[in-house]
């Protein structure tokens, strides 16, 4: 089959490679249409991934059409429009068996561990995984469900509300899906920074109430300037280092929130007598579950998320090593980079 491969550290190419086959009774092979390139590949790129390791077909974000079930098949069929949750718990632990099998400590992920990705034209997935696409949802925005996923994790995590000030900080993909996500609640006010004016100029004109960029202005004194004093309610760290905790427990509000969903290595320092002080709740957000699938998907559908400027790139997979490159080098402004087949 076609594919996008990652050979070693900073190799990418096209290539044919071996097609995955149905293993198992619940099994079902998806013909990938679309694929976005996530940070994580980008990592798996330059060979500094602790699971997507090369050599590897990776790729995790897509949207396809099935095209082959096992016996025991019953939530879709042939030619049914799908995309999936690219993980899936043991199904046994405490976790899983507590509807949380995203963090499962067993989970398997898509484009990592054998798991060949969505970089490949084929996949197969178990049929607990199956989302299906509403006719209006384009294979594209299928692709895109799964990072916005992440944000309405979060958001349905912190029970965001039409009363809050929220701060999101970081205005990556997985920041503006979390605007996206934000926006559904229609909170009191959005504020969202990042260093990168273009970035900030994307989430303006997806409804943000303020953009900042915290590299030119003092991010503290805006979000309190914002809030007569006060402090945000919510703060969603889309981007993260020692430096950006720290900012975040001083734009929040004495007993608010700081969702950090952001990949940060152990060891990176928290400011924990202001945490302390203020009683600031660190809550941990881990990917999504089918629940936050399915919001993503009937917003999209409904027309209540607007997902057209999220893709800024799109590549034929023949060009895997020129979107591998788009993605990392960014020589021009980059949110979302998509391959389709």
């Amino acid at each position: 089959m076609r594919a996008g491969f990652i050979e070693r550290a900073e190799v990418a190419y096209y290539k044919d490679v071996e097609e995955p086959v149905l293993e198992n009774a619940s099994d079902v092979k998806i013909q990938v249409k679309a694929t976005g390139i996530c940070g994580s590949e980008v990592h798996a790129y330059h060979g500094k991934h602790p699971y997507r390791i090369p050599p590897v077909v990776s790729g995790h974000e897509f949207a396809g059409v099935v095209v082959e079930v096992g016996k025991g098949v019953r939530r879709c069929k042939v030619g049914d429009r799908v995309t999936a949750e690219p993980q899936y718990g043991c199904g046994s632990c405490p976790a899983c068996k507590a509807g949380k099998y995203n963090i499962c400590s067993q989970k398997k992920v898509l484009g990592s561990g054998g798991w060949s990705g969505s970089f490949g034209e084929y996949i197969v997935v178990p049929e607990q995984t199956i989302v299906p696409l509403s006719d209006s949802v384009s294979y594209e925005q299928g692709a895109l469900i799964e990072p916005i996923a992440v944000g309405m994790h979060a958001v349905r995590k912190n029970h965001v509300s039409i009363d809050d000030t929220i701060l999101i900080i970081g205005a990556g993909t997985i920041g503006l899906g979390l605007l996206l996500s934000v926006m559904v609640c229609n909170p009191r006010c959005v504020v969202m920074a990042d260093v990168v004016d273009y970035n900030l100029e994307i989430a303006r004109q997806m409804g943000c109430t303020y953009v900042i960029n915290n590299q030119k202005e003092n991010l503290e004194e805006k979000i309190k300037e914002i809030t007569d004093g006060q402090g945000a309610d919510i703060t969603f760290l889309a981007f993260g280092n020692a430096s950006v905790v720290e900012e975040a427990a001083k734009c929040t509000k004495r007993g608010g929130i700081v969702s950090e969903i952001a990949l940060m290595p152990n060891g990176e320092g928290a400011p924990y007598a202001l945490i302390q002080a203020k009683e600031i709740a660190v809550i941990g957000s881990n990917m999504y579950t089918y629940d936050d699938y399915m919001a993503v998907m009937d917003c999209i559908s409904k027309g209540v998320m607007d997902t057209s400027l999220l893709v800024t790139h799109r590549y034929p997979i023949e060009q895997m090593k020129e979107a591998m490159e788009m993605a990392d080098k960014r020589p021009e402004p980059v949110i979302k980079v998509m391959m389709s087949f």
